[in-house]
């Protein structure tokens, strides 16, 4: 009988992935041969031969699928494909999702009826979970697993004779990993830029720093920056929308305190030997001949929160009795709480966990199992299209914890770090935004660095267009106007200049944010969107901003124009489905 199974995740920010890994460590224990990995690494030739399919999948913006997945979607979109092309396999699906959002669960909607068109068999009830849920996804989580185990093992047993893994069983490595003593050890903890720059991804480009600027005041809490990067080549190609993927290091601090606390500095310059077939897939391509220091300080995501998959393997290397209960415990879904107000409640790092646990003592050969990879940072770009320079606008992220711990963001923290002159690799990443054309009205709505893209969309039509007052409408919300009016004085200039209309909200002066705004300007919004056919632009943070800006819109509609609650909701998901109302939220 064949046990073969595809696990196959979307996965914007780990949580599906997380899931992914754990349901494979799962059924990895009952004997089935589990191909991991996302949906876009999976060789679709494939899908003519494996047997059971499984896929967890969130969904991001506006019903999008992740970005590791499109490749994916796409090919099954081809109207080409027969409709008895999978009667042969049995397949269920989990989807990771917000209720908050119109579009809840969209994309796993999409793919499960996908699948069913093409002669799939659902053989376990489907499940989606919700961000809104007082059980969070790890509820909705492992029920979906329970009835999936059970009616696998009813249609799938075992092989008579073969008995189930101990879950107490550590499984071998799945990335081979080893260090090369027989060559000299290469000193690479003084040249970590250069080192950066030896990635293998031949798509990457190049580029280099000429503007590290901060834009709030120095006495202003939050530190935010204007990058520019000179291309070298000048080829470079992009629309108001889309993003630079950056590839950030770890602090070489944080490097040298687990390569310390692990006893590995005899062996941490040494070089390490993976082979290529147990190669993980890294976004950007590995760094060329890595030693373990060059490998974590490059790959290897140390600040990141430590995940229940990360715990389900971490808890094997531990020597005292009682860390091995308790990172056990955290690796259960019996108390959803313990791992939340461990790990996620004071945003603990993965690096602050082993520190923590002083019995853990990692061996290198399961490094790239147990460490999640760093993965590209995406930042909105804040330029008009350039053929040459690329703008960017990033708030360095840095809080302090509940724990009184001192929290700096991986990326946000690398790029203050770069000076005028240093080389920096990167990708552009198409967004595909569909603007309308310069004619048409764009109402745009924005708080803080969410300002972004719209700055992008601003200049390119004031100059390249011409567009005027009555084109471009800012709604641009800040905290203090003499702080953090992030580019005041271009916005003013365009004012004066008759070329924009902005309407800002200044938090902790005057009060309100930038749905205050939007509601006194409800007669001339509603008459943009009515009669102007507007276009709607929302970008900032995923926290209340978009719902509350949403909520504003439909508030309008009703008082101005009459419109019911639910009349309201179904003229704001009509301007969705035409692409005139656009949100980007991170």
């Amino acid at each position: 009988m064949d046990r073969s199974i595809a696990v196959l995740y979307g996965s914007e920010t780990g949580n599906a992935q997380d899931f992914a890994e754990t349901l494979t460590r799962r059924l990895e224990l009952l004997h089935f041969k589990v191909h991991l990995s996302s949906l876009d690494e999976f060789d679709l030739k494939n899908l003519l031969s494996v047997r059971i399919l499984i896929v967890l999948c969130s969904t991001t913006g506006q019903g999008e699928f992740p970005k590791n997945s499109r490749k994916f979607w796409k090919f099954m979109l081809k109207k080409k494909l027969p409709n008895d092309l999978l009667n042969h396999l049995y397949f269920t699906t989990f989807g990771l999702g917000d209720s908050s959002y119109p579009k809840f669960n969209w994309a796993i909607k999409k793919l499960h009826n996908r699948l069913l068109q093409l002669g799939g068999v659902e053989f376990s009830k489907r499940a989606e979970s919700d961000e809104q849920s007082s059980q969070g996804a790890d509820g909705y989580y492992i029920e979906f697993q329970n009835l999936l185990v059970q009616n696998l093992n009813g249609k799938f047993p075992l092989p008579e004779g073969l008995e189930p893994i101990s879950e107490d069983e550590l499984l071998p490595p799945k990335f081979k990993l080893s260090i090369d003593l027989k060559k000299p050890k290469r000193k690479t903890d003084t040249n970590s830029k250069e080192i950066a720059l030896t990635r293998t991804d031949s798509t990457l480009k190049a580029g280099t720093v000429v503007l590290n600027k901060r834009i709030t005041s120095d006495d202003h809490f939050q530190d935010v920056r204007h990058f520019r990067i000179q291309d070298d080549d000048e080829q470079l190609d992009y629309s108001p929308g889309d993003t630079m993927a950056l590839y950030p290091t770890n602090d070489s601090r944080e490097v040298d305190a687990l390569i310390e606390i692990q006893n590995w500095t005899d062996i941490a310059d040494r070089r390490v030997i993976i082979e290529n077939d147990h190669l993980p897939i890294i976004d950007g391509g590995l760094i060329k001949t890595p030693t373990l220091r060059s490998l974590i300080t490059h790959h290897l995501d140390l600040k990141a929160i430590p995940r229940r998959s990360f715990f389900a393997l971490l808890w094997h290397f531990a020597s005292d009795e009682r860390e091995r209960e308790k990172l056990q415990e955290f690796s259960s879904y019996k108390d959803p709480e313990e791992l939340y107000n461990y790990a996620n409640r004071p945003r603990r790092s993965i690096l602050e966990t082993i520190q923590e646990f002083f019995s853990v003592k990692i061996p290198i050969e399961y490094l790239l199992d147990l460490f999640p990879i760093i993965k590209p940072r995406l930042f909105s770009i804040s330029s008009p299209p350039s053929s040459d320079k690329v703008d960017l606008t990033v708030a360095v992220v840095q809080y302090k914890t509940m724990i009184r711990r001192i929290r700096k963001g991986l990326c946000t923290s690398w790029l203050k770090t770069l000076n005028e002159g240093d080389k920096v690799i990167y990708k552009i990443d198409k967004n595909n935004l569909k603007f309308p054309g310069p004619e048409v009205p764009i109402i745009m709505i924005a708080p803080g660095t969410g300002v972004a893209p719209m700055r992008s969309l601003i200049h390119q039509r004031v100059f390249d267009f011409k567009a005027n007052k009555n084109n471009l409408y800012l709604f641009f919300g800040n905290r203090l106007h003499d702080k953090d009016f992030l580019y005041g004085e271009e916005w003013n200039e365009l004012v004066e200049q008759e070329r924009l209309t902005l309407f800002t909200a200044f938090s902790r002066e005057s009060g309100g944010y930038v749905q205050d705004q939007l509601y006194l300007q409800a007669e001339l919004v509603a008459e943009l969107l009515t009669h102007g056919n507007a276009v709607i632009y929302v970008c900032g943070s995923s926290g209340k901003m978009p719902n509350q800006v949403r909520l504003t819109f439909e508030t309008i509609l009703e008082e101005t124009k009459g419109l019911t609650k639910e009349q309201s909701k179904q003229y704001l998901l009509e301007l969705e489905t035409n692409n005139r109302y656009l949100q980007e939220t991170w």
